[in-house]
C-alpha cells in the first residue's frame, strides 16, 4: 500500500508540475506574486504597465488571464494584452492563453502581459487584481494587485516614459523588432543604440504611441549592443543587444 500511494504521489507530481509554478516578477526582476504593487498616477491621465511572467516549473504552462476590479471609477477605462490580443474594459477574462516553456519568461516582446489604466477625471484609489493561473492545473496560479494611487500637484505625474519590449530576435542578424507603448505625456521618443564604449551608433525616431519598430542592423558589426528608450531626452530604460551577422 505504501508503495502504491508512493507511485501515485510522483505520478500526480509529474501531471500537475508539483504545484505553483508561475511566478510575477516586475522590470527589475523583483518577484511581485501575491503582492500589491503601487502605481502613483492622475486624475485624466494614462500609464502603462508590464508584468514578467515566468515558468519555474519543469514542464510547460498554459496560462490565461483573469482580471478583477476591485474598484475603479466610473469615468476609468483600463485594458490588458496577453497572448497577442488586448482586451478592453468589458472582458476580464483573456480568450486566448500563452504558453510558456519551462524555465521561460514572457515578457512584451513574447506577447507577454502588461495593462494599460486611463483614469478619469476623479481623484480616488483604484484596485485591479490580475489573476494568472494554468487552464491545466487550477492549483498553479498566482495573482497581483495594481493599486493605482492619485496624486495631484507633483511635476513627476506628467513626466513622459512607456514601455519597450526586449529586441526579438536576440541574437540578431541583419532585422530586429521592439514593440513599444508610451504614454501620452511623451513629445519626443526614440530607440539609441550604443557600442560597448559608449558610442551612439544608431538612433531611431518612435512617430507613434504604440506599434512595433523594425530595425536594420545590417550595417553593425558583430558584438554586444545596448539600447535605450529615450521619452523627452530622458531614459526611461536600458536592454542588451547582441548581433551575430
Amino acid at each position: 500500500m505504501k508503495k502504491i500511494t508512493t507511485v501515485l504521489f510522483l505520478l500526480s507530481c509529474i501531471i500537475y508540475g508539483y504545484g505553483q509554478n508561475i511566478v510575477l516578477l516586475d522590470d527589475n526582476k523583483n518577484v511581485i506574486s501575491n503582492t500589491i504593487v503601487d502605481i502613483n498616477t492622475a486624475p485624466s491621465s494614462s500609464i502603462t504597465e508590464e508584468i514578467l511572467v515566468k515558468n519555474a516549473g519543469a514542464i510547460s504552462d498554459t496560462i490565461k488571464v483573469l482580471r478583477i476590479v476591485n474598484t475603479v471609477d466610473a469615468g476609468d477605462q483600463t485594458q490588458f494584452c496577453w497572448g497577442g490580443l488586448c482586451y478592453l474594459y468589458a472582458t476580464n477574462l483573456s480568450n486566448l492563453p500563452l504558453i510558456i516553456a519551462p524555465g521561460d519568461t514572457a515578457d512584451f516582446s513574447e506577447s507577454g502581459f502588461h495593462s494599460i489604466f486611463n483614469s478619469g477625471p476623479a481623484c480616488v484609489t483604484r484596485l485591479v487584481h490580475y489573476k494568472f493561473y494554468n487552464i491545466h492545473n487550477f492549483s498553479d496560479s498566482t495573482g497581483v494587485t495594481l493599486r493605482y494611487l492619485c496624486v495631484t500637484g507633483v511635476d513627476d505625474l506628467l513626466k513622459p516614459g512607456g514601455i519597450i519590449s526586449n529586441v526579438f530576435p536576440n541574437p540578431a542578424n541583419y532585422l530586429v523588432s521592439i514593440k513599444y507603448d508610451i504614454n501620452e505625456f511623451s513629445k519626443k521618443d526614440k530607440i539609441i543604440f550604443y557600442d560597448m564604449l559608449g558610442k551612439n551608433v544608431k538612433e531611431i525616431y518612435l512617430n507613434d504611441k504604440h506599434g512595433t519598430a523594425k530595425i536594420n542592423t545590417a550595417d553593425m558589426n558583430s558584438g554586444i549592443y545596448f539600447y535605450s528608450f529615450m521619452a523627452d531626452d530622458k531614459i526611461i530604460s536600458t536592454k542588451k543587444l547582441v548581433i551575430s551577422n
